[in-house]
């Protein structure tokens, strides 16, 4: 069972059933007739994305807030988009939100230029209960809804509206993210392509079978324990490996990642085209090469952390030229085609990081073809892409990477229930130390988790098909707190 002292507050939380979402036909309305019954299951590159940091107009009783990429709608609002449509079509609506209780039964009215079709939303549910630990602390829990029925819209730019009239209930009624219009005479090719990424997916057993791993942000921002900070060529060639991977044995874990261009654009690696995109950043030694091979004689498995935006260059804020995604485009192919071939089956995975923003930016990424380059060198290596509390980005992954921090409900048959990531294998990325990804100035905060708290939730998820993979704080001369690795040698011994 999962451990009472963590969980029984959120248990509520963690039993809604999403009931879905219903129509009203009081205004002019596309039949459904011609609609095929199965739902896409993925955000698709051929939709069209309303989202909600390119509104045009704003209209609400009160102020629309957007806060962490969320806008908070409170009572009656409108929010209307200027929208180039590609080609007259019928549309479906999926809703990329989290609909509150008092939120539930609101209807929403898309207004297009020639007519207003409402639809009724209902309360979201999956596995986040919110709480004090959490990034976002409210129990929001983003789902992909396709809303019944289709719209009718012609090609051409026009205005399309999202509103609600007749709120009377207080409070964030919906966690707005995205209204994504999907063309019906393209579903079925959606579809075909959705079950062709599933066919190509690897095998998530080992994780599963592992049950739990570790995650290092070893990055040029570390700090010493004491004294000043090392370049970042010097601290790879003064990193002890062999030390590191003892230490990395005395845990259990099954496998490890380690970050590559975290906050910083810095590879600790050769990489010939790591060096040409990011000049100056690399290391003569290979670290990468060194630790996968420490940890895989060890029968410990090794993985990448890669941010998307800084490691293939990729604007993060603002829009992205079309030079701009060709070269991200080439970026990916040229950096992963090279590790791939460099290292082979050395590197068991990929954890992309920040893949949400490129997605907003640029829906028509070509994700297949970053899977597909992911895979050079070893066709059984996993890969997931990082939209954080939003559902993701594509089916063209092989795992949910899982960025809560917190514990969330476990996994039913391997997958989440209702949720962000209802479709792809279960793994979450926990904290050891509360909201500390590396070691800062002031140390290595305690462990917020006992031995006793990790190891029943880490039970519980593999029992159930997941993973759990923790994250250490560590410094720059990789070693980490003394209080955090007795934490897991205790796991390691009730586990292993």
């Amino acid at each position: 069972m999962v451990c009472e002292s963590l969980f029984k507050r959120w248990q509520s939380t963690c039993v809604c059933i999403l009931l879905g979402a219903g129509v009203f036909c009081s205004v002019p309305y596309v039949g459904l007739s011609r609609v095929q019954s199965a739902e896409v299951q993925f955000s698709s590159p051929l939709s069209v994305y309303l989202h909600n940091n390119k509104v045009a107009e704003t209209e609400s009783d009160v102020e629309l807030v957007i806060e962490r990429g969320i806008t908070k709608w409170t009572g009656n609002a409108a929010l209307t988009w200027d929208v180039e449509i590609p080609e007259t079509d019928e549309y479906e609506l999926y809703l990329i939100a989290s609909v509150s209780e008092i939120g539930d039964g609101t209807t929403l009215f898309v207004k297009t230029a020639t007519d207003t079709y409402p639809f009724s939303v209902n309360q979201t549910s999956g596995p986040f209960p919110g709480g004090e630990n959490f990034a976002v602390q409210q129990p929001l829990n983003f789902e992909r809804v396709k809303l019944d029925g289709v719209i009718a819209l012609e090609a051409g730019k026009q205005k399309i509206t999202l509103s609600t009239s007749e709120v009377e209930k207080e409070g964030v009624v919906i966690d707005f993210r995205t209204l994504e219009l999907l063309p019906v005479s393209k579903k079925a090719t959606i579809l075909s392509d959705e079950a062709r990424a599933k066919s190509a997916r690897a095998s998530f057993d080992w994780m599963n079978k592992a049950g739990y791993g570790l995650m290092f942000h070893w990055t040029s921002q570390c700090v010493q324990q004491e004294g000043p900070r090392k370049t970042f060529e010097e601290a790879v060639n003064d990193f002890d490996v062999q030390k590191w991977a003892d230490m990395v044995e005395e845990t259990g874990a099954g496998y490890v990642y380690v970050t590559i261009g975290h906050a910083e654009s810095y590879c600790p690696a050769p990489l010939e085209s790591w060096e040409r995109i990011h000049p100056g950043q690399t290391t003569q030694r290979d670290l990468i090469e060194e630790m996968a091979n420490a940890l895989n004689e060890k029968g410990i498995r090794f993985l990448c952390y890669i941010n998307g935006p800084l490691g293939f260059k990729f604007p993060r804020y603002g829009q992205a030229t079309p030079e701009q995604k060709e070269a991200f485009v080439a970026n990916v192919h040229d950096i992963l085609t090279e590790m791939g071939n460099r290292y082979g089956d050395k590197i068991a995975g990929y954890w992309f990081d920040t893949m949400i923003a490129i997605f907003k930016e640029y829906p028509q990424t070509p994700f297949e073809d970053l899977f597909n380059a992911a895979k050079t060198g070893n066709k059984d290596r996993l890969i997931c892409l990082n939209a954080w509390i939003w559902p993701d980005v594509s089916p063209w992954q092989d795992y949910w990477p899982g960025e809560v921090q917190e514990p969330i409900a476990v996994p039913v048959n391997g997958f989440m229930k209702n949720g962000p990531s209802p479709n792809l294998p279960f793994q979450v990325l926990l904290t050891m130390e509360k909201h500390s990804w590396m070691a800062r100035k002031s140390g290595i905060p305690d462990p917020k988790f006992t031995s006793e708290q990790l190891s029943s939730y880490i039970k519980d998820c593999m029992e159930n098909g997941g993973a759990v993979t923790i994250n250490m704080a560590i410094f720059q001369d990789g070693t980490v707190g003394e209080k955090a690795l007795q934490v897991m040698r205790e796991v390691k011994e009730s586990i292993r």
